[in-house]
């Protein structure tokens, strides 16, 4: 399923302040895309090689009850106007669990909470969330902690550095906001000093040709013209994002409560699959809305 097709999501879910913020976002999510929500949780597979379980595993049955229940609260929790579902899948690992999970129920994105212990508003990934963006096939949406909104979305912001390879998260992007009709920010993030210093002294009007010729060089001729398109039309807008470090140009733009933000994966990343790149790993620190981290192309 392509990454614009919103159709079926898989909302990764726990009984914890992490779980809540993923399905806080799915809700969103969902409001936005009219998608239907599967609400997952993974349970430990039954192995008897596996040092979590003792000899006498009577109480597994038990734990599978107690976890079906939580995922019915949750279920319960949601607005009436989302259409959902809940699953257990058993597996030696979470991550691997949440991906045969979305394999077989045809989900386009995996949602998941930050780690709890951050600062508020902010992102703390856990081994489950590493692994999967380093790995997985779809886009994975991470929720920041204390994520309580779940009204639709209102804008989409991308953004994108200077080197090849930001085809693919430009035409998602693009497609993404014109299939839902969602304003859509396009920003250029500029480190170089010297790059800094040249840009600062450009006008709003310089600034987008700019940023549409970069659209241009480091996606294609036609995703340039649909940006400028969607600029003619007051759909989008765009910023060329300078500083010094990542930090400091992610530290100029301000955020929506209903924002979604779209970052690409790193060249290292295998075809059609994700790899969470240093510069968005350093982003984290600075973002406060969501984020979707998209696979990189299998051209």
């Amino acid at each position: 399923m392509s990454t614009q097709q919103l159709q079926n999501l898989l909302v990764a879910y726990t009984a914890t302040a992490t779980g809540k913020d993923a399905l806080n976002l799915g809700a969103a999510l969902a409001r936005t895309t009219g998608a239907h929500l599967h609400i997952v949780t993974v349970i430990p597979e039954d192995n008897a090689y596996a040092g979590v379980y003792p000899s006498d595993r009577g109480h597994v049955p038990i734990i599978r009850k107690q976890l079906r229940g939580w995922l019915q609260d949750a279920q319960t929790s949601l607005p009436d106007d989302i259409s959902s579902s809940i699953h257990t899948v058993s597996d030696s690992s979470d991550a691997s669990g949440l991906l045969a999970a979305a394999e077989q129920l045809d989900c386009s994105a995996i949602i998941l909470g930050g780690r709890g212990g951050g600062l508020l508003k902010r992102f703390r990934l856990g081994s489950t969330a590493n692994t999967l963006l380093h790995s997985s096939p779809v886009p994975v949406v991470l929720a920041p902690a204390g994520y309580d909104n779940q009204q639709a979305l209102t804008r989409v912001t991308t953004m994108f550095g200077q080197r090849p390879g930001a085809q693919a998260v430009i035409n998602s992007s693009l497609m993404i906001a014109q299939k839902y009709d969602l304003p859509l920010r396009l920003v250029s993030l500029v480190f170089l000093q010297r790059a800094a210093e040249s840009f600062a002294a450009d006008t709003d009007e310089t600034s987008t040709q700019v940023l549409i010729d970069q659209v241009k060089k480091f996606g294609n001729t036609q995703l340039a013209a649909q940006a400028a398109d969607m600029v003619e039309a007051d759909r989008a807008s765009t910023i060329v994002a300078t500083g010094k470090t990542v930090e400091d140009a992610v530290d100029q733009l301000s955020w929506l409560d209903e924002e979604l933000i779209i970052l690409g994966s790193s060249r290292l990343a295998s075809p059609s699959h994700i790899f969470l790149g240093s510069t968005a790993s350093r982003m984290l620190r600075s973002l406060s809305a969501p984020m979707m981290i998209i696979p990189a192309s299998s051209t």
